[in-house]
């Protein structure tokens, strides 16, 4: 923007807006001196860019209402006209037995305010748990913002006073930025993502985890696909603690999400969520542990954005048609195209496919950490000087989750 443009007219001038761009130009009564104040206008002067793009927005709107003039390279954003899609979005970001402990505030025109209300009486395990799910959500509302074409910033525990307020979120209203291709795709995928806690027929490729633990990263935290080993002994730890510790989070899952116990010798589900039947789960299931470089609340906020990125990239990378992005990564190809049925299971990839990524959680054993006011720890020798977050199943399931997010 030059010394003697205002912000409208900075967008009304842009080459093939055509005359009426011009007539805007013209009409401008708010042009800036080269100290950077607004001249020309009534009352006092305003200063910062911020106060001058409201300003002018405001001419703007007036300008083009008298002339009956469209102009289509600015959009102002409603906030509260766009309330209810952002509800939408955010609710459906998995949380701790389904309770959805945040809470979203709206302060119009271009702020949102995330809150955890009771945090500071909730004890650790509870507490780290509801953080994870509120991040988790989090990242839903800054991919439905980003998908109404407005960029925005997220301030982490903006006051450390506040140990409710978790986040802060400021909307670029003054400007249109179009979303990138990921964040419309991850955006899309969001109704499709559910818990599910059957048996996984079809592993998940590892072409989908690397995408997985890729996106991950890129929020800060760190995923990694378990050896078979660390598996076992997982889930071997898992059956001990079972045994001993029952962590009493209040449960909002319906039953009908509820998966079979397992005939398996190891624990592949978790026994809160049991049904009054029995089924043979696979035989190695694909677990993945999801980590952090510390142990604090702004580290919880960041591992809960990251899962649900990596959850949503599995998801948006699985659910397709036959001939989708699925095939390329379970199917093997016969003559250039890819089979319709798996070798080993026979079952056709887009009965599997169209429910797209499965997954559970299994975190007992680092609740039980929490509960007994120890730090967190791998039951492993672990190379990567992380914290464990959370540990999750992945993989394809034959039954179909009734809605569970």
């Amino acid at each position: 923007m030059t010394a003697h443009q205002c912000f409208p007219c900075h967008y009304a001038t842009q080459p093939g807006t055509g005359p009426p761009g011009q007539l805007l130009a013209d009409a401008c009564q708010f042009p800036l001196s080269p100290g950077g104040r607004m001249s020309g206008a009534s009352g006092p002067n305003v200063t910062g860019e911020r106060d001058i793009g409201r300003l002018a927005a405001a001419a703007l709107r007036s300008i083009a209402l008298i002339s009956g003039i469209t102009v289509s390279r600015y959009v102002m954003y409603d906030l509260m006209g766009d309330w209810p899609r952002l509800v939408e979005a955010f609710e459906k970001a998995p949380s701790i037995f389904n309770t959805r402990p945040w809470s979203f505030t709206p302060l119009p025109p271009e702020h949102v305010e995330l809150r955890l209300p009771g945090l500071s009486k909730m004890g650790k395990p509870l507490g780290r748990e509801s953080v994870i799910s509120c991040g988790a959500a989090l990242f839903n509302l800054r991919l439905a913002i980003r998908a109404a074409g407005h960029d925005l910033e997220v301030w982490p525990m903006p006051k450390p006073h506040d140990q409710e307020l978790l986040a802060s979120v400021e909307i670029v209203i003054g400007r249109i930025k179009k979303p990138a291709r990921w964040e419309q795709e991850l955006y899309g995928a969001i109704p499709l993502r559910h818990t599910n806690r059957w048996p996984y027929i079809i592993p998940a490729p590892l072409p989908i985890i690397a995408e997985m633990e890729e996106a991950a990263s890129q929020e800060g935290a760190n995923l990694r696909l378990l050896h078979s080993r660390q598996a076992r002994k997982w889930m071997r730890l898992t059956a001990d603690v079972d045994k001993k510790f029952t962590a009493h989070f209040p449960n909002h899952v319906t039953p009908a999400n509820y998966g079979p116990r397992p005939k398996n010798r190891y624990r592949v589900t978790r026994r809160d969520f049991w049904r009054n039947e029995e089924r043979r789960f696979e035989r190695k299931p694909q677990l993945m542990a999801l980590s952090t470089a510390d142990d604090q609340p702004l580290d919880w906020l960041r591992a809960g954005q990251a899962l649900q990125r990596a959850l949503l990239t599995g998801t948006r990378y699985s659910l397709s048609e036959r001939y989708g992005l699925t095939a390329l990564y379970h199917a093997p190809h016969q003559l250039g195209f890819p089979a319709h049925h798996h070798p080993l299971t026979g079952h056709g990839h887009d009965d599997v496919a169209r429910h797209g990524l499965s997954t559970s959680f299994l975190t007992q054993p680092l609740e039980y950490d929490d509960f007994m006011g120890k730090p967190r720890h791998w039951p492993w020798r672990w190379r990567f000087p992380e914290l464990p977050q959370m540990i999750m199943r992945v993989g394809y399931a034959q039954v179909e989750a009734p809605g569970e997010h």
